[in-house]
């Protein structure tokens, strides 16, 4: 292999990098995104219900009227600053956390409820035999999890599970702001019905202006990615004007290209492989299917690139033949 063909390879890496790595840079920063929000979106509204219905009824009509949709309910407690009761009905977001786990969707069907902390949260917490539980009015709860530390909000509450079937859904409404997080015509419904008036949270402003903050993220993967199809182009370039200086015609000629054409794309196969495994080891990605994915349609590219290369380049050739 030639300088050229070296040089140009190192590129084809480094563009397979650069695209990687900029990928976890947005996940990275949806993460933490999500992580300030707890799992919240920007479809989220919050109010408040002047009732002495408990939690559990407000959950029961949600499941009842609502059982297909997604809808993540956060309750924050007006007189313990620091408590926010979490339901969910068919979906929750994962959430980072330094150790522990976050909520699964089974923790608010069963019976019990489960706690995860914030970093910085002050609750009274007990250990016993190597396991933290969080003593609340005589009950002890335990605890599975803490949140990753993220040092632009303040992480000092605690969150609690709440279900139908728990304990924590005895509270009343009124003594919580609610925090829906549903799509437009539920949240609209939910207003109606309890004829309440839905409020925007101050994080889904800041959010919605920041909603272009990836595109310069996203040109530069797109800048990546056509660095490494220029890349692919010159090297398919390089072998058809190294497979004419052979002097080999028709047959010869094509078996010759076809050979090395063959070796090559195995060995960036290899690459794209040894690319993928890399950045999935050393970079985040909260979803590697999107990475899996990237890797792929580059690939795809460059191969269509080199080989649309190889046949102009052939037609080009017979046409001055």
């Amino acid at each position: 292999m030639n300088i050229r063909k070296v040089f140009l390879t190192l590129i084809i890496i480094l563009s397979l990098i650069g695209s990687g790595t900029i990928l976890s840079k947005i996940q990275s920063k949806e993460a933490d995104q999500l992580l300030e929000t707890y799992g919240l979106s920007n479809n989220t509204r919050y109010f408040d219900i002047n009732s002495n219905r408990q939690i559990k009824d407000f959950l029961t009509y949600l499941d009842n009227r609502y059982e297909k949709a997604t809808i993540q309910i956060h309750f924050d407690n007006k007189y313990e600053a620091d408590q926010v009761l979490v339901w969910a009905n068919n979906n929750i977001v994962t959430q980072p956390t330094e150790n522990g786990r976050y909520f699964s969707i089974d923790d608010f069907a069963g019976q019990v409820p489960v706690v995860v902390l914030g970093p910085d949260s002050t609750a009274n917490i007990t250990e016993v035999q190597g396991n933290r539980y969080l003593k609340l009015d005589d009950r002890y709860y335990t605890v599975i999890g803490e949140f990753k530390n993220y040092h632009q909000i303040e992480q000092d509450s605690y969150y609690l599970t709440t279900g139908i079937n728990q304990p924590t859904a005895t509270g009343k409404l009124k003594d919580y702001r609610i925090i829906i997080d549903a799509p437009e015509h539920i949240i609209r419904h939910v207003a109606k019905h309890y004829h309440t008036q839905m409020y925007v949270p101050k994080f889904v402003t800041t959010h919605r202006n920041n909603r272009f903050s990836t595109i310069k993220e996203i040109v530069l993967i797109a800048l990546m990615v056509l660095i490494g199809i220029v890349a692919n182009i010159l090297v398919a370039a390089i072998y058809w004007r190294q497979g004419k200086s052979t002097h080999l015609r028709d047959d010869l000629l094509r078996n010759w290209i076809m050979n090395r054409s063959i070796r090559y794309i195995l060995f960036e196969v290899l690459l794209a492989v040894g690319v993928y495994i890399l950045l999935s080891w050393r970079a985040f990605y909260s979803y590697p299917g999107h990475f899996a994915i990237l890797s792929l349609f580059e690939f795809i590219l460059f191969m269509v690139s080199y080989v649309l290369t190889y046949l102009y380049l052939s037609r080009k050739g017979i046409k001055r033949g």
